[in-house]
């Protein structure tokens, strides 16, 4: 067969694994001669042919990486050109310098397809670490993402030539070095002196004002606590190793939120990271992403515990994608008012001062009253019930009052804050 008919094989064979594998490595059987016009068809065949014709140009190796290279940049123009993503991406080993060589390709797709192949590639493309750390810096940020993922990928097998960069230089790469050792393997990557410098740069950073700029905060899932009280939150959390922290540098740690430890007796845990934010108008928020997330369909028990030891908690919740939306407020140990859409029942208690009740009117303006049930108000949005109860993140701007610093802190005693991976920027 020629390629013409090769290809239209493929076709025939979709759901034939074995006949596609043999017409995959026929196709390559003629090496960089086949590459042309394998490229060319890319774009004009159905995407399970065109998986196998990827996988042909990956067996033919570095010459049809070359040409998909060169192909790409003539295509400059064509962002969406996902066919020449996809096979850069899927080069094996022997396309491991040509990857590194791309990474200082000034196409910001080239730069990203590059990683994503030593992403690939995992811990085979250890050799390449330090050439991908500059990129955790790059100018654009799906580049900069890309390579956060690619140095976790690489994994331990980076983590020498990392730790060499901190101790020997160059100079000019040991901040990226130490960037990717965090992201890695956390605090527990970093050698003694890291640690110690790394603490004393939080030391000096928390005594310093922190200002939290408009729209810093998310405004998706947390917990409000009185300042006064908020002492308390610790043990009601039963939260442990609580370290100061800037703002900066506890929402970047919600991005590694969750870890799983190995106890004594041999048994898997998962354990999670809390940030309290400092003091803002008098009220302390909590964020704890993956936490909060498994919480928040039996929050009821969660802030009645905390209102216990702190007079008072509040819990939001919004999801725009499932359009849920719970707010919910406890005092002295139980939930005092509350509303939970999609809940049994929607409801809690009784309207307060603020809220304007059904019975007076309808949202819709129609005088009507909706049977929402018993308790039921016009105000069920989260944004409005918290600048009611306390502060909305998304208002917390440079008029904020801001004092003290926040804290990180974990949900397992003895455990610390080493199993979590992730930079955290301060």
């Amino acid at each position: 067969m020629d390629q013409d008919e090769l290809i239209s094989a493929l076709d025939a064979a979709r759901f034939d694994k074995a006949a596609t594998a043999e017409l995959v490595r026929r196709l390559a059987e003629p090496g960089a001669a086949a590459v042309p016009d394998l490229l060319a068809v890319l774009h004009t065949v159905e995407r399970h042919v065109f998986f196998a014709i990827r996988d042909a140009l990956r067996l033919i190796g570095p010459p049809a990486f070359d040409a998909a290279l060169a192909a790409r940049e003539r295509a400059e123009d064509v962002p969406d050109r996902w066919e020449l993503g996809h096979v850069l991406r899927a080069f094996d080993e022997r396309c491991l310098d040509r990857y590194t060589a791309a990474l200082a390709h000034p196409m910001k797709d080239i730069r990203a397809q590059a990683l994503g192949g030593l992403e690939n590639l995992g811990r085979v493309a250890a050799p390449a670490a330090l050439a991908v750390i500059p990129c955790l810096a790059d100018r654009d940020r799906y580049v900069r993402h890309t390579a956060t993922r690619t140095v976790r990928a690489m994994g331990a097998a980076a983590v020498p030539a990392l730790r060499a960069v901190r101790r020997d230089g160059p100079g000019r790469l040991r901040r990226h070095a130490l960037t990717a050792l965090a992201e890695i393997g956390g605090e527990a990557a970093l050698d003694e002196r890291d640690v110690r410098a790394w603490e004393r740069l939080v030391r000096i950073k928390v005594t310093e004002p922190d200002g939290v700029v408009h729209g810093d905060l998310p405004d998706h899932c947390w917990l409000a606590v009185p300042a006064e009280t908020y002492e308390e939150l610790f043990p009601a959390m039963g939260l442990h190793d609580r370290r100061p922290c800037t703002t900066t540098m506890g929402l970047s740690a919600m991005g590694d939120d969750t870890a799983t430890v190995t106890g004594e007796d041999g048994a898997k845990r998962t354990v999670h990271r809390v940030f309290v934010t400092p003091e803002l108008d008098g009220w302390r928020l909590v964020y704890a992403d993956s936490l909060f997330h498994e919480e928040a369909w039996d929050h009821h028990d969660l802030v009645s515990r905390i209102s216990a030891r702190c007079g008072q908690a509040q819990f939001f919740y919004q999801d725009d994608h499932s359009d849920s939306m719970i707010w919910t407020l406890a005092r002295g140990g139980e939930v005092h008012r509350g509303y939970w859409r999609y809940g049994e029942p929607e409801w809690t208690g009784e309207p307060m001062a603020w809220e304007t009740p059904l019975t007076e009117g309808s949202p819709d303006g129609s005088g009507e009253p909706d049977d929402e049930g018993p308790g039921a108000s016009q105000e069920w949005a989260v944004e409005g019930a918290a600048r009611a109860l306390s502060l909305f993140p998304g208002d917390v701007g440079e008029e904020t009052r801001v004092r003290g610093h926040g804290w990180l802190a974990v949900t397992r005693p003895g455990v610390g804050h080493g199993p979590f991976t992730g930079a955290l920027r301060i």
